[in-house]
């Protein structure tokens, strides 16, 4: 044999030999792995693991991820029992500042935010306010703003959708005057109860007193015993409370679920006409219900206090690490980009944060109406109660909206008063 080429035979066996041996090491380990933990269930989290199934597909890092009902207590457990999440999916970003400042999160690498903002949708750029940065970025959003009614009772009663915040009380004592309930309403959600009201004075708060005491008052300098807060209460109050205003009294509203309150909407005759509940309720309607001016039921957007755009109050999932592997910001890389989410869109009940985001990915034309809404809106902010310093959002609010609905506003306005920013 010619000496040279034995020679090149004999590098070529060695390197196969370094690859078998390198596949066969390989084999033999385990893969790298970042563990998530977040608030999604069920169909939720089916979604979500969808999204982690293609990231790894793509770079063969595993990803378990953990949902949790009771998120908030659990993940604030985790974190100080030493026992945190790689990385953490917060649909409160005030726990995930309170975190922050305890020095628990770590910061987001400026790669990742800039690919983040890149794209973000210029009405979100002061969704979080004067509230301080937010350590971590928006990866899916709902809109809160939303009113759910029947276009067939409306048709059929003879009622409009209303353009303005008067028009829409108006709607209101006309379908009391008529001897129906205009609103459904319940707000019991076990640790959580009363959250659906907080909704309410949120928006009314962003209406009748603008970005500015908004911002405020989330940021713990408004306190709600003073007029704003106040008089967004009793405005909350009035329209829902009042004898003949909601299908149930108030014994029944703090009993009822905000899933199963849309129920009577769907009798005959009906037993309540608006249901104001965030777009995540599309998951709770009838099985086959049809959403849309021709549908079963459909949305319109809570009005202002003129024919001119409406603000919008969102809530939504911001992404956080809590480990410095390269593993962990390989995944926040792949959650910040647009197409990160294409696959829970397909599925339904996703809406991106980016303008780059491919619309065809919708599943339907609901989800793209919501991504819309938001691209064309004027104002929008992050539900108060979730960026707020989280003992008070995640539990006082809550607490004192409970106490509303079954005492007064004096009453409450005084818990809030004793529990609210006493850091």
């Amino acid at each position: 044999m010619n000496p040279h080429l034995a020679e090149r035979l004999a590098l070529v066996t060695v390197a196969l030999a370094l690859v078998a041996g390198a596949c066969a090491a390989n084999d033999g380990r385990s893969p790298e792995v970042v563990t998530v933990f977040g608030n999604q269930r069920g169909a939720d989290a089916d979604a979500l693991r969808s999204v982690f199934d293609r990231f790894e597909s793509e770079t063969g890092i595993e990803v378990r991820f953990t949902g949790s009902a009771s998120f908030p207590t659990a993940m604030r457990e985790r974190v100080e029992e030493g026992n945190a999440p790689d990385i953490g999916f917060f649909p409160q970003p005030g726990l995930l500042k309170d975190l922050a400042t305890s020095g628990y999160v770590e910061p987001l690498r400026d790669d990742v935010a800039q690919i983040a903002s890149s794209s973000l949708l210029p009405s979100l750029s002061d969704a979080f306010g004067s509230s301080g940065d937010i350590p971590g970025f928006l990866f899916q959003v709902n809109v809160k703003s939303l009113v759910w009614y029947s276009p067939d009772a409306f048709a059929a009663y003879g009622y409009d959708v209303p353009a303005t915040w008067d028009a829409l009380k108006d709607l209101t004592q006309r379908i009391s005057a008529d001897g129906s309930n205009p609103w459904c309403l319940g707000v019991s959600a076990f640790r959580a109860s009363g959250w659906p009201a907080t909704d309410w004075v949120e928006d009314i708060v962003l209406r009748d007193s603008g970005t500015a005491a908004y911002d405020s008052w989330v940021a713990g300098d408004l306190a709600f015993t003073s007029e704003p807060i106040g008089s967004a209460f009793a405005g909350f109050g009035n329209m829902t409370l009042e004898a003949g205003s909601s299908d149930r009294d108030r014994r029944g509203i703090l009993n009822t679920s905000p899933a199963a309150a849309q129920d009577s909407m769907f009798t005959d005759p009906p037993g309540c006409f608006m249901y104001k509940m965030a777009s995540f309720q599309r998951s709770n309607l009838p099985s086959g219900m049809e959403i849309g001016p021709d549908g079963g039921v459909d949305v319109f957007l809570l009005p202002g206090s003129s024919n001119e755009s409406a603000p919008i109050l969102i809530g939504g999932t911001v992404a956080a690490a809590f480990n410095d592997s390269d593993a962990t910001w390989e995944l926040m890389r792949f959650l910040a980009t647009p197409q990160a989410g294409t696959a829970w869109a397909e599925r339904g009940g996703f809406i991106s944060p980016h303008t780059d985001f491919d619309s065809g990915a919708y599943r339907d034309d609901f989800d793209r109406r919501m991504a819309s809404l938001l691209a064309d809106a004027d104002i929008v902010r992050f539900d108060g109660s979730d960026l707020m310093y989280s003992p008070v959002g995640t539990r006082s609010f809550f607490d004192a909206m409970v106490l509303f609905i079954g005492t007064d506003l004096r009453e409450a306005a005084q818990q809030m008063a004793e529990d609210g920013y006493d850091r």
